[in-house]
């Protein structure tokens, strides 16, 4: 007995910090690396997003191979099962072509564990056949929470849209389309369809890397929160004006793109007139140099009226296009950080004089200088 009990205290004293954590704190770890997107190269737009990106198994079945206590403790997560990030390795993709069958032989595991939780499903494109994927997932499209939607490039939308055009959605909150490469001329000229069709009444997000879809159509309207990142094309002023008016309730838009280019596609009328965003919080605007030119983020501005405005950030700005800001709008030139780090201040904290043109219920403003950004890059 003696040495039994010496046995069990050796046993124990070898269990490592991970075998003896709590199951709470296990579940929760789970729970948080399966909410994590999907691994990205952060050099974008100068290298592709994710198609270098290594392969990795899905996420629940390799813990659930790690050993017992962990299989056991996944099987009774359906909400790890419900993150599905549809995708296969280069070498599978060139072999198997179109035999979903091997490639995608977990997905059925995953759809029959998560229960009826939300799903939150990722697609690679560049990977998978669209329609012989989708008809594997498209029956429990009413589950479905979030959707991402990896592609080429721009041009490769046009012939996977169609695909989601009478897919039913009632419960999507949000949608991301994000592009491999994204390349200064890379346009695309078929038209892009309304899709979603049947109905987004929960969709609040939309966010757009890389791509576009087709503006002031299904499902771009009724939006809380958009975002907006080398959409590569922007619409004319009357197009942009009917997007927005289509979402009257936005509360947060992001911006970060080659500010030139913008206002060259929207070509604001020489009467300045202005895109009302009543209802909008949070402006978030981050330069984008395809050349060394200077951003005009003044005309970028000079586009909406923003009247209740209160966060504004604008990141990777130089200070002569700051000063210009200030000049404009009476913000503080203190903002601009000397250092090279971003500033972040609150009303109060400097002294501002109010001007109409300014925003008089801002609380918050955040600045980041391009010196900021191109070290962030480098390291």
């Amino acid at each position: 007995m003696f040495q039994t009990s010496r046995q069990s205290g050796a046993s124990r004293a070898r269990r490592t910090p991970v075998q003896i954590l709590p199951h709470e704190l296990l579940e929760k770890i789970f729970d948080i690396g399966a909410r994590l997107p999907p691994p990205v190269d952060e050099e974008y737009p100068h290298r592709p997003l994710f198609s270098k990106m290594p392969y990795f198994l899905p996420y629940a079945i390799m813990l659930s191979q790690v050993c017992i206590r962990w299989r056991e403790t996944v099987v009774q997560m359906p909400v790890v099962w419900s993150f599905i990030h549809l995708t296969r390795s280069l070498e599978s993709h060139r072999r198997l072509r179109s035999n979903l069958g091997r490639s995608l032989d977990w997905l059925s595991t995953y759809l029959a564990r998560s229960g009826n939780f939300p799903l939150h499903i990722t697609l690679d494109t560049t990977r998978l056949p669209v329609d012989s994927t989708l008809s594997l997932i498209n029956p429990h499209s009413t589950r479905w929470s979030t959707f991402t939607l990896f592609v080429s490039h721009v041009g490769s939308l046009p012939p996977v849209l169609p695909s989601l055009v009478r897919t039913r959605v009632p419960r999507l909150q949000c949608l991301s389309i994000t592009s491999d490469i994204y390349r200064e001329g890379i346009v695309c000229y078929d038209p892009l369809v309304p899709f979603f069709v049947t109905g987004t009444p929960q969709l609040t997000t939309i966010r757009l890397m890389g791509v576009y879809i087709a503006w002031n159509a299904l499902p771009l309207a009724n939006l809380q929160n958009l975002e907006l990142r080398f959409t590569s094309r922007w619409p004319n002023f009357n197009q942009l004006q009917d997007m927005f008016d289509s979402s009257p309730i936005l509360e947060r838009l992001v911006i970060h793109d080659d500010i030139a280019s913008i206002l060259r596609h929207v070509g604001q009328p020489l009467t300045k007139p202005m895109v009302e965003l009543g209802r909008l919080k949070h402006l978030e605007i981050q330069v984008f140099r395809n050349r060394d030119e200077r951003a005009d983020i003044v005309g970028l501005l000079g586009l909406f009226s923003l009247p209740i405005l209160q966060v504004l950030v604008i990141k990777a700005v130089n200070l002569d296009e700051w000063i210009a800001i200030t000049e404009n709008y009476d913000l503080p030139v203190g903002a601009f950080p000397a250092s090279g780090h971003a500033v972040s201040g609150r009303r109060g904290h400097h002294s501002v004089r109010r001007l109409p043109r300014s925003f008089p219920f801002l609380s918050t403003l955040t600045v980041t200088s391009a010196l900021a950004a191109a070290r962030a890059g480098r390291s």
